[in-house]
């Protein structure tokens, strides 16, 4: 049965010191106020420091949309909140198409797990622009695993129940629920082990403290190079192309799917006009084969397409997320 609607996004009454009446009689909607788009830089919000791997793709993006739309492109690094920073920030913002997300995994996970964090339901607070790139996760062993593909690893884990150990990026992250839906559909029982990000969870792995991970590819690729690690599968629908040797969990586990992914959001109102433009200027910009040779290296597919099909990839992600915690009474904390 499809999961209950989420309540809506709560939107807050600002009250001047002249008294709420006068306030509300003063305020005009939201897409009235809008500027003109184009009549100051847009700025691209990130909810993760500079440095990592949406932060990169981030500026490359940047980079490319400015002369597409005519003005500057600025990025805005805001971390924290489980991403509920930034999505909470482009969600109060002026719906004119000047402030813009990069949105991640967690605009459909914090709806499910977190319903407290803002902006609460993004698709009433955030409008799709369109889908910008995605990347499967590595699911990696390491020396204290005796395993050397995924058949392997479901059998030792069932001839261990809650033993298996899994190290994550945080508890409230893609990559945990990775496991978790591992584990769910193959039947398993795991132990996750979050970290405060990817690099300490790394070190652990390839130290044998614990047995694997779904790991970002960025993090996984040079565990892989150096020997340290095995890549027992990919968390995408198929094969990776810079792994082509190293097969999907869902050839083993049919309807496995967990990818880390990145669409472009702007606030709820901005005028349809402004989004057609954004969304004209997106696809244009990830066309070129510049940019896509420059991450083909590190698995990342551009994507784009329409807003629509970056709202029906949300839907989705939030159906897979509630149907695996009404299912395992999952609670992430």
């Amino acid at each position: 049965m499809p999961p209950a609607p989420l309540p809506p996004f709560p939107r807050r009454c600002l009250l001047s010191a002249l008294g709420c009446g006068l306030a509300l009689g003063m305020a005009a909607p939201r897409v009235a106020r809008a500027a003109a788009f184009g009549s100051r830089p847009v700025t691209l919000v990130v909810p993760f420091p500079p440095g990592g791997g949406v932060d990169i793709i981030a500026r490359a993006l940047a980079e490319r949309l400015a002369p597409l739309l005519g003005t500057p492109v600025l990025v805005d690094n805001r971390a924290g909140g489980s991403t509920s920073i930034a999505s909470a920030l482009v969600a109060r913002a002026e719906p004119d198409g000047h402030t813009l997300l990069l949105g991640t995994p967690a605009l459909s996970i914090n709806p499910v797990f977190q319903p407290a964090l803002p902006p609460g339901d993004p698709r009433q607070a955030l409008l799709p622009v369109g889908r910008v790139a995605t990347l499967p996760y590595v699911l990696v062993a390491g020396p204290s695993l005796p395993v050397e593909d995924l058949e392997g690893l479901i059998a030792w884990a069932k001839r261990h129940p809650g033993q298996l150990t899994l190290a994550n990026s945080g508890a409230v992250t893609a990559p945990r629920l990775a496991g978790d839906l591992l584990a769910q559909q193959a039947g398993l029982a795991i132990t996750s082990v979050p970290y405060k990000g990817g690099a300490a969870a790394a070190l652990d792995i390839t130290s044998g403290r614990v047995h694997a991970s779904f790991a970002q590819t960025l993090e996984a690729l040079p565990m892989l190079r150096g020997g340290q690690v095995r890549a027992i599968a990919v968390s995408g629908a198929t094969r990776s192309p810079i792994l082509p040797g190293v097969p999907a969990v869902a050839e083993r586990v049919p309807g496995f799917e967990v990818t880390s992914w990145n669409g472009l959001y702007a606030p709820a109102g901005t005028p349809a006009g402004v989004v057609r433009r954004l969304n004209d200027a997106l696809n244009r910009a990830i066309a070129g084969e510049e940019l896509r040779r420059r991450f083909a290296e590190e698995g990342v597919e551009f994507v784009g397409g329409t807003p629509e099909e970056l709202a029906q990839q949300l839907e989705r992600e939030i159906t897979k997320w509630t149907r695996l915690r009404e299912s395992t009474n999952l609670v992430l904390d």
